[in-house]
């Protein structure tokens, strides 16, 4: 008496979508064991048949109507073995990972642009595995479960950009929690729907403002101010520190190589930074060396830039270009 050929899905891992089985040929006859929170997906030619529920299931003619009909059409009733994929999919809730990085305007006020870097973890499930598996074969080089899930998170992070750029940096900064609801529940939201998936939760864990960090590390007097005017979404102070470090900047002023940046994670973890900082004794930044010949050029050049994107008005700008010229000449 031959022995009964058993199709189950094994011990699946934490995070695995999905899982096919590893043969093609099926009998009739055959037990399929699909346990709690799966579901099973018969599939020939990248063509959806049959779809089986949670149970022990004996395959026959009558549980797998469609591609019995399939197989009548072709070659005959009855014909064993058959040729089918079985896809096992998972219905449970799995959770992603996410960072990227984008640019987004300053505020409202301004067309400044800056980078914005984030990351943070969102969940979801399958909750239509034949729309799923339909939006997802011909997007993935092998169907596996990490490719899967790494098409699931691209998709993810794609939509997130398109979302976040929606927002100014420092919306995003000082109102990142009602900004997290908007998208959980906007377009991310229907998106998934229409790929057989259910977007659960997000939870933005951290924003950043890479270039302010690098300020705020070269020159603290400018740097903490302008974070802390971010936090409190005084678009108007952070335009006036702003303002003030690119002028003292174009001048040979000051050290700093930049106007923005700082990685920020949440508001709340700002405080004890500060605090610290503040604790620790004052150092002298190192005066550079004197250079044997001013940079002219590339200082009127940044001027140049400040015009073009509105930091100063172009009485200032020849103004400092007028400083500039003066300067290069005394030191001749």
């Amino acid at each position: 008496m031959s022995k009964t050929n058993v199709i189950e899905w094994v011990n699946p891992g934490p995070e695995d979508v999905l899982w096919v089985y590893p043969y093609e040929d099926i009998r009739w006859g055959s037990v399929l064991v699909v346990h709690e929170y799966e579901t099973v997906v018969f599939m020939r030619d990248g063509k959806i048949y049959d779809v089986l529920p949670p149970g022990r299931h004996v395959l026959t003619t009558q549980n797998l109507p469609l591609l019995t009909r399939a197989y009548r059409l072709v070659m005959g009733y009855g014909e064993t073995p058959f040729k089918a994929k079985v896809v096992f999919i998972s219905l449970k809730q799995f959770k992603g990972r996410f960072g990227l990085s984008t640019r987004v305007k300053l505020g409202p006020k301004t067309l400044y642009m800056t980078e914005l870097q984030s990351f943070g973890e969102f969940w979801y499930r399958v909750e239509d595995p034949v729309l799923f598996l339909t939006q997802v074969t011909g997007a993935v080089r092998e169907f596996s479960s990490p490719m899967v899930a790494e098409f699931i998170r691209n998709y993810f992070v794609e939509g997130l950009i398109q979302e976040m750029s929606k927002y100014t940096a420092i919306d995003i900064y000082s109102n990142l929690s009602e900004i997290t609801a908007r998208i959980k529940a906007g377009n991310i939201y229907d998106a998934f729907k229409q790929r057989g998936l259910e977007l659960i939760d997000l939870k933005i864990g951290g924003v950043g403002l890479p270039q302010l960090e690098k300020m705020e590390k070269e020159d603290p007097t400018y740097g903490l101010p302008l974070l802390l005017a971010i936090q409190k979404g005084d678009e108007d102070k952070v335009l006036e520190i702003v303002k003030t470090v690119e002028i003292m900047r174009a001048l040979g002023r000051a050290p700093a190589a930049g106007w923005m940046g700082a990685l920020v994670a949440m508001p709340s973890l700002l405080q004890p930074v500060v605090q610290q900082q503040a604790q620790q004794p004052q150092q002298q930044t190192p005066v550079p060396p004197p250079q044997r010949k001013s940079p002219v050029v590339e200082k009127l050049r940044e001027l140049k830039e400040m015009l073009d994107e509105g930091l100063i008005t172009q009485e200032e700008y020849e103004k400092m270009r007028k400083e500039l010229l003066e300067k290069y000449k005394q030191e001749m």
